[in-house]
């Protein structure tokens, strides 16, 4: 994956975890990991694997193909 489209992914997460007025910590706790982990995916310091990007999809009630959809 090119760095934009990981800026694009890390601000999907963002954006859908903000949406549904989740804390980065409640986040955390839904998708099994440290709450600093998180804050490093939405920084785009850290690239989730394809396990977590199913938690993570999964956590934000959303087919994982969304965090994908670049505007």
């Amino acid at each position: 994956m090119e760095e934009l489209d990981c800026k694009k992914f890390a601000c999907n997460v963002k954006k859908y975890r903000e949406q549904l007025g989740y804390s980065k910590g409640f986040f955390s706790s839904l998708v099994g990991c440290d709450i600093s982990y998180i804050g490093k995916i939405e920084r785009c310091e850290k690239y989730p694997n394809l396990k977590m990007i199913f938690k993570i999809a999964n956590a934000l009630q959303l087919p994982a193909s969304t965090l994908f959809t670049f505007e």
